[in-house]
């Protein structure tokens, strides 16, 4: 039935053939268009600005972490540097800790040297003097005991005068 009125309104002359036969305005559709491209382009529009401001955020984050790695590499050379420089102080007072050490240890021993050295003078000169003691009270068995191992002891005596 559909079918018939259609046909009929295509033979039939009159304003209701035009409108049958003619198609829908364009400009409707082209409204419709041009909405939804304008909604489109806002939305890129809001998402371009929202992705700029996303961007500058993190670039500046980016820019203060590099500033502060840069600024501790700084201090860690820093650092090093001065550790090596006191490793190095430490190795030279460290030396010459060593050497004192050892001027020490010399001094030590010649100063044990020069007490047994005057043991040995003073025993002679204590032996002497017995020796001449006994002489001038003309004592001869005193002076014979005072004069054995008279000369062993001062002799070595006499190389350190």
């Amino acid at each position: 039935m559909v079918e018939a009125v259609t046909s009929a309104a295509r033979t039939a002359p009159g304003p209701d053939r035009d409108q049958a036969v003619r198609p829908a305005p364009a400009g409707g559709g082209r409204g419709r268009t041009a909405l939804i491209l304008g909604i489109v382009a806002g939305l890129l529009l809001v998402l371009g600005g929202v992705m700029t401001g996303l961007y500058v955020t993190t670039n500046g984050k980016l820019d203060k972490a590099e500033r502060q790695v840069s600024q501790r590499d700084g201090t860690i050379t820093a650092n090093q540097q001065e550790i090596e420089k006191l490793k190095g102080d430490l190795k030279t007072v460290q030396e010459r800790l060593a050497d004192t050490e050892q001027d020490l240890t010399g001094t030590k021993n010649d100063r044990d040297e020069q007490a047994r050295q005057k043991k040995v003078i003073a025993n002679c000169l204590d032996k002497l003097t017995t020796a001449i003691t006994a002489a001038s009270r003309g004592d001869k068995a005193g002076f014979e005991a005072a004069n054995k191992g008279l000369d062993k002891v001062c002799d070595e005596a006499e190389n350190y005068l």
